[in-house]
């Protein structure tokens, strides 16, 4: 029987991986108050490398299992490849939960990027896989507006946890159940939905795709990353939001707290980074469908990085949260419709080995960013590193601007 694709005629499935999507944001998003401030206040971690690492092991792990969760899901099917990721937060959660040093704050990290990647990815993908070509801005704002919103849920929750119950155990505690709500959602709830990729096949004109169709997984990551020029530019873009993101995540509580604010401020400034973030896709993406994707990109990673410029000259809680919420608003606009333009120009067939491959160097900026926040936070301190990664991300969108060719099929011949 053919499957009929839209969200329209999918919408069980669709909200189910809207849930799916929701729980995945809140497991990460239980982090980013809380363990940076672990580091330094309970575990005393002096090394700026050091206390970085949990991010870095996070990063490392999740960009390299993007690569592969991509690639298994068009061999195996999403649905496994969705269970695995819940199954692999278990001893994430229990590490955070009974295991009290630095070094198992870490390890615990190597598993959450596991669960991202394999978790976050398939929603991504199945719900690529649903809605058809005509419908990926939406799908893609609608993923990553409600991912984002469970990360803000989770940054002001454990911050409220975290003041009244201390760091150490009452915001892994709320992390464990959102993580059983995630494993029985993915076993009980959602199905497979490769059935719906070969109706998408049938569908699309061959023409389009920028790479053969069936190539190994070395040679989608050489036209990913190197030869076609659209695919790398959106790599590298991806790659330095998640450099500013890391800015966010492991250093921007340390910066605040260096200012005196409270353990619940820095969650408010970083809950509202995520929450305009979230809010903000579920426009974002649709928006897209209507004026292309590269001028929300670009314009995008341009807000972003003068909004991280902006919090560096800021002195203030209100100018902080301002700035926060313009670089939330700059993610809004970049975020979802990388996701969606790299699909526009993936063939269905590999559509998940493309996605991985373009997700192993978006997270591999998690890897980066804390080394090269590690190294330059010790050498010249952490409002340098501010600055030095607003004009990083400025940048990038300059190299974009002249790289990227716009991907969404409506208007790729005014691009041209």
């Amino acid at each position: 029987m053919a499957k009929v694709l839209g969200i329209r005629p999918n919408l069980q499935q669709f909200l189910w991986l809207v849930f799916s999507t929701i729980l995945v944001g809140m497991t990460v998003g239980l982090e980013r108050t809380v363990v940076p401030l672990l580091g330094k206040d309970v575990y005393h971690i002096t090394s700026a490398t050091l206390l970085f690492a949990f991010i870095i092991a996070f990063g490392v792990t999740k960009a390299a299992l993007n690569l592969f969760a991509g690639h298994f899901s068009d061999a195996i099917g999403r649905r496994p490849v969705l269970i695995a990721g819940w199954v692999l937060g278990i001893p994430m959660i229990s590490l955070l939960l009974f295991v009290h040093t630095w070094s198992a704050v870490i390890l615990a990290n190597i598993f959450l990027g596991a669960n991202q990647a394999f978790a976050w990815t398939m929603t991504i993908t199945q719900q690529l896989d649903l809605v058809g070509a005509k419908g990926r801005g939406l799908a893609m704002g609608i993923n990553e507006a409600t991912g984002y919103l469970g990360v803000a849920a989770s940054t002001i929750l454990t911050g409220i946890l975290a003041t009244r119950y201390g760091l150490m155990q009452a915001p892994f505690v709320y992390g464990a159940v959102v993580l059983l709500l995630g494993l029985g959602t993915s076993v009980l709830a959602i199905r497979e939905s490769r059935g719906h990729v070969m109706q998408d096949v049938n569908g699309q004109a061959r023409s389009a795709a920028p790479v053969r169709v069936k190539p190994s997984i070395w040679h989608i990551v050489w036209v990913t990353t190197i030869a076609n020029p659209t695919l790398s530019a959106m790599s590298q873009a991806g790659l330095v939001n998640k450099l500013a993101d890391t800015m966010v995540w492991a250093m921007l509580p340390l910066y605040l707290a260096q200012q005196h604010l409270s353990i619940i401020e820095i969650g408010y400034i970083g809950g509202i980074y995520t929450m305009v973030w979230g809010f903000a896709q579920f426009g974002t993406g649709v928006w897209s469908d209507a004026v292309g994707r590269k001028p929300l990109i670009f314009s995008g990673l341009t807000l972003l990085g003068i909004g991280i410029l902006a919090f560096g000259w800021g002195h203030a809680f209100l100018w902080w949260m301002i700035s926060a919420a313009a670089m939330g608003f700059g993610m809004a606009l970049l975020y979802p419709n990388l996701n969606a333009a790299v699909a526009d120009i993936a063939p269905p067939e590999i559509r998940g080995g493309v996605l991985g491959v373009y997700r192993l160097w978006r997270d591999g900026g998690y890897a980066v960013g804390g080394l090269l926040l590690g190294v330059t936070t010790h050498t010249f301190g952490m409002l340098r590193s501010l600055f030095m990664v607003g004009v990083i991300v400025l940048f990038s969108a300059l190299f974009l601007a002249v790289r990227m060719k716009e991907t969404h099929p409506d208007w790729r011949k005014s691009d041209a």
